[in-house]
């Protein structure tokens, strides 16, 4: 199952719930900013997003959901979203349920075509205003900070 949204849009609470449901022993969930190819620092002097193609491993991830699929481990890279890292990989054993979650989802023909089923989760619009009100407000701190040299 492929979940993708916007950022905010409850992907992660909706595979969790899933996997509830499931049982989390008969469900693996991946999420695709694990797949990112670089740290956050290296994007920033790149002037690369984090939603950019060539800021992802696309095609490894396709081949990690495939093999999986046949029941296959697979050794999947983890992105660290406090630091903006990559931490050490981990090897993820198949189950009977894979829900893969992230903006990227469907980025391309071949992942699309992995998914026996999609989702795609809409942000309510006052939680769209408020995730742009807070950006908006973080921009304002980080400009005040930078300033008065905090």
């Amino acid at each position: 199952m492929g979940i993708v949204g916007d950022p905010a849009s409850g992907k992660t609470t909706i595979s969790q719930g899933i996997a509830n449901i499931l049982g989390s022993d008969t469900v693996v969930i991946i999420c695709t900013d694990d797949y990112y190819n670089y740290e956050r620092s290296e994007r920033v002097n790149k002037g690369l997003s984090a939603l950019s193609p060539e800021s992802n491993y696309i095609y490894i991830l396709v081949q990690h959901l495939q093999l999986l699929k046949e029941g296959k481990l697979v050794l999947k890279p983890t992105y660290n979203h406090i630091h903006g890292n990559l931490d050490k990989p981990v090897y993820v054993e198949p189950r009977k349920f894979i829900i893969v979650e992230g903006l990227l989802s469907y980025l391309t023909c071949p992942m699309r075509n992995v998914y026996d089923v999609k989702v795609y989760v809409e942000r309510p619009k006052i939680s769209a205003l408020n995730g742009k009100l807070g950006k908006i407000v973080q921009g304002v701190i980080i400009a005040k900070r930078k300033s008065s040299n905090f």
